[in-house]
């Protein structure tokens, strides 16, 4: 029973995890141990398990009367986690550039058609997920794991600003381009452009995010 309990959590917290990077869980988005009981069809005590583990990984916090809320983030914390992956995501990039082989970089362009599809369609929710394959399809190909493994948490970490960055079509759609501009970079070794295009993405993202910001009131 311990093991079915601790499986249903893991599959209730990798769900949970999924909705909130894909955007169906927006932040300051509420979820209730009834919710998720009844969506689960599972007992309270892997719910409440799978709740503690995400509240522990930094995606849920506690809100009025306790209830669990989709962390939503301060402008300084934003900040600062897109200075860390700037400077991350370039050593990633020379990296990806130096060790990426031509059957991924074919991969890379079958995942862009796949996100083209999803940005025709207008399926925000496809568009969020094939653009991570992306990511991490790139972030693999540092073959460092280490560094693999940070850039894909600070891309998580990042949803807020994803979802504000996707919600124009125009942008989308300007990212197929800078995909296609990315592999063809790849295809001709040309580490330094393709550097700067990665980084050239995510402070794009990041400005989006910075001009959608309200002042808070005095």
């Amino acid at each position: 029973m311990v093991r079915r309990d601790n499986t249903i959590a893991d599959e209730i917290f990798d769900q949970v995890v999924k909705d909130i990077l894909s955007g169906r869980l927006q932040p300051r988005g509420a979820l209730t141990e009834r919710d998720l009981v009844t969506r689960f069809g599972a007992s309270r005590t892997p719910v409440r398990e799978a709740l503690k583990r995400l509240r522990e990984r930094g995606f849920l916090t506690i809100g009025r009367k306790g209830a669990a809320i989709v962390r939503d983030m301060s402008r300084d914390e934003v900040e600062q986690l897109y200075t860390l992956r700037i400077r991350l995501e370039g050593v990633g990039a020379l990296l990806t550039a130096r060790n990426i082989t031509s059957d991924e970089i074919a991969e890379l362009k079958q995942i862009n058609a796949q996100f083209a599809a999803a940005v025709a369609a207008r399926d925000l929710v496809a568009m969020l997920d094939v653009r991570a394959r992306f990511h991490a399809m790139l972030v693999s190909a540092t073959r460092n794991r280490w560094l693999a493994d940070i850039l894909v948490m600070l891309r998580e970490y990042a949803y807020p600003v994803r979802h504000v960055h996707w919600q124009e079509p125009e942008r989308a759609a300007r990212t197929i381009e800078i995909h296609g501009e990315m592999i063809r970079c790849l295809e001709d070794g040309d580490r330094k452009q393709f550097r700067q295009l990665v980084i050239r993405q995510i402070r794009e993202g990041l400005e989006v995010f910075r001009n959608r910001l309200v002042p808070l009131p005095a």
